[in-house]
């Protein structure tokens, strides 16, 4: 089999769409997440909150099995263009077998993070995909005005190079 250096950019950002927040790794509270959702919103987009914002079991957002399912539903869920992972730490490795890519294939979008998330960037990078390695949402807001901007660009498909 061939080694195909092309990759399948997910389809740019518009005011008004959906971005999934979820944690596939650490816990992290509603609380804690309200400056980098004013952010988001401040961008024109809107925040849908996955049932693992504000989950707990031990260090985890949430069990295995409910961690799986949130970012399942995020994945499937056509109205979300955008998936931004909240906080890394530990346990998306836990996940990333029991999750089925086939729907987001079909109909790709930005799946943003870093730390952890870096096993779903590896998977969906096998895919062929483009993903975002890039500042976890927790603190999106305290970035400097350079990251932030530059994670902008990417999703709303403006020119963006780095020089």
């Amino acid at each position: 089999m061939g080694l195909n250096l092309f990759m399948i950019t997910p389809k740019s950002l518009q005011q008004g769409d959906t971005v999934a927040i979820v944690s596939t790794a650490r816990k992290v509270s509603k609380e804690e997440l309200k400056p980098a959702i004013q952010f988001l919103e401040n961008w024109g987009l809107k925040a849908v909150l996955g049932k693992t914002i504000g989950a707990e079991e031990n260090q985890f957002a949430g069990n295995d099995e409910m961690r799986t399912a949130d970012f399942q539903t995020m994945l499937d869920d056509p109205n979300v263009k955008a998936i931004w992972c909240a906080r890394g730490g530990y346990g998306t490795v836990r996940i990333i077998d029991n999750l089925d890519f086939s729907a987001f294939k079909k109909k790709p979008k930005w799946i943003i993070g870093y730390s952890d998330m870096t096993v779903l960037h590896s998977h969906i990078h096998n895919l062929n995909i483009e993903t975002l390695h890039a500042q976890i949402f927790l603190g999106i807001e305290k970035k400097s005005k350079e990251a932030a901007e530059s994670i902008k660009k990417i999703l709303f498909g403006e020119n963006y190079s780095l020089e």
